[in-house]
């Protein structure tokens, strides 16, 4: 049997086909997970991300408009979980049973692996501001960002999946990166200026 195109596979999908849409996703689930897991360093994270981006994905299909290749706008909206995943105020108690401490009557300190309210205050800074910096740049730049840095694309394969040359790939991770950094730049003075104070 003929392996159909994505483009034939996005128009089944969109009809309800439900063996398109599972192959159309299979097909860049192992890329997306690389992605996610660029981003958040964990593997449940990152298949919760992947997962919450499929489903948005499967809802909104009939707003791909195929400026961009498939792999693109998956790739985008996963980044932008991952993003928002960072955002969240999520802390982890970490619970301690009192009878492994020792009966002895003597003070324990109870420690926790939670960061401390500056430390988690502080990422939650940074996600976000990295969040809007990314929001920020235009489409074009923000897409081949996500591929290069995100999913750890080289840029030959940026260029591939953009349809642009290196040398177009090269100057737009520049601008991306100049741009974001532009943008974080009060972040990282505002933290230093802190520390000295």
């Amino acid at each position: 049997m003929q392996e159909k195109s994505e483009i034939e596979l996005i128009a089944h999908g969109r009809q309800g086909d439900e063996a398109a849409l599972a192959e159309l996703f299979g097909r860049h689930y192992a890329s997306c997970l690389r992605v996610a897991r660029g981003i958040l360093r964990s593997k449940d994270d990152s298949q919760d991300a992947v997962q919450a981006a499929y489903l948005l994905a499967f809802r909104h299909l009939r707003r791909f408009r195929g400026e961009a290749c498939f792999k693109t706008w998956i790739t985008r909206i996963v980044v932008n979980c991952c993003l928002m995943q960072l955002r969240e105020a999520r802390r982890r108690a970490a619970w301690v049973q009192l009878e492994d401490l020792g009966g002895g009557h003597e003070p324990h300190v109870l420690t926790s692996r939670t960061p401390s309210p500056e430390t988690a205050t502080w990422s939650r800074e940074i996600a976000s501001a990295f969040s809007e910096a990314f929001a920020r740049l235009p489409k074009h730049l923000s897409e081949a960002y996500a591929l290069y840095a995100a999913s750890n694309l080289s840029l030959k394969e940026v260029a591939a999946q953009l349809g642009i040359t290196l040398a177009a790939t090269k100057t737009r991770l520049y601008r991306a990166r100049a741009g974001m950094r532009q943008d974080l730049e009060p972040l990282w003075s505002g933290s230093r200026s802190r520390r000295v104070a």
